[in-house]
Formats: structure tokens, sequence, C-alpha cells
């Protein structure tokens, strides 16, 4: 799974209520995604909301993801409806990652990535084989590949359909 984006970055300690407002959880608990994304990072980032484009890449500090799991699904489809290629971190919450991957949302923690990309920069990262490249400053890292499971979920788009075609059924959520 490659990804190739501009960068969005951020801080540390971005909970899910700093992705998509609480104010905003009306609409979450609606699943109305589009309108989710519409207030992505508008109280961390007014400038951010509304300009992502299509395989933009949000990269975040340590602690990414905190907060109660109540708000988890707005912040990360949110992040999905915007256009979002993935959301990556130096650390992600644990129940937070495992939402997103389990609905097909590319969130993962590369510890270091924030420190190798600045906002506006162009990543090219193959998440297979941890190999990036910075197009903007010209430079490249290796971070640790995400495993060969977690990448068919993501590309299958979320655990259940990827059970579903793991056991041969051809139920797959569209």
């Amino acid at each position: 799974m490659i990804l190739d984006g501009r960068v969005w970055k951020v801080g540390d300690d971005i909970g899910a209520t700093d992705l998509v407002s609480a104010r905003h959880d009306k609409a979450g608990m609606q699943r109305q995604w589009d309108e989710c994304a519409r207030h992505l990072l508008e109280d961390v980032d007014p400038a951010m909301a509304g300009q992502i484009q299509p395989g933009d890449i949000l990269i975040a500090g340590n602690n990414l993801g905190t907060g109660h799991a109540h708000y988890y699904m707005a912040a990360i489809m949110g992040s999905a409806a915007s256009g979002l290629g993935a959301v990556l971190a130096d650390s992600v919450n644990t129940l937070f990652l495992r939402a997103a991957v389990d609905a097909g949302v590319t969130v993962w923690n590369l510890t270091g990535i924030s420190r190798f990309v600045n906002s506006g920069d162009r990543l090219r990262i193959d998440l297979r084989t941890g190999n990036a490249e910075n197009r903007t400053q010209n430079t490249r890292e290796q971070f640790p590949p995400v495993g060969e499971v977690v990448l068919q979920i993501l590309e299958a788009g979320g655990s259940r359909n990827w059970a579903l075609r793991t056991v041969g059924a051809d139920h797959a959520v569209r």
C-alpha cells in the first residue's frame, strides 16, 4: 500500500474530539460522515478545515486518538470522508487505531514520522516496506513496515470485508 500526498501536520495529544469536536456529536451519531469531515480539525487549525484534498496525509505527534471511544467513529470516518489518504502519527491510542483499521481507514503509528515531514511537504511512503520519501526535502527514511494482515484489512475496506473475503463469502460491504 503506497501513500503519496501533501502533508498536513499537527502536534501531540490530538484527541478524537480535536479531530471532530464533540459539538458535532449528533452528526457522528447519525453517521453523517461528510458533515464530520467539514469540521475536521477546525478547533486545532481553522485554516485546514475544508482545504484537505483527496490523498492528503495527516501527520500527528504522540498520543493521537485519545479520549472517550464514543467519539472515535466521528473522528475516524470524518477523516476518511474528508479525503485524507491516511492519518499517521508517532504514536496512536491503541483502541483508536484498532477502530480505524476495523473500519478500513488507514491510521497507523510510525515513530519519528512527525520529525520527517512538515506541513505542505509531499510524502510518499510504502507501508509494506516502510520506505518513505519526503519529496519536498529530498530525504528518505526507513520505518517499520505495517503487517500484512493489517494491510489486507485496510485494502479490503475493513475487517468485515476482509473476513468475508478470507472465507470466500461474496457478501462484502461496498
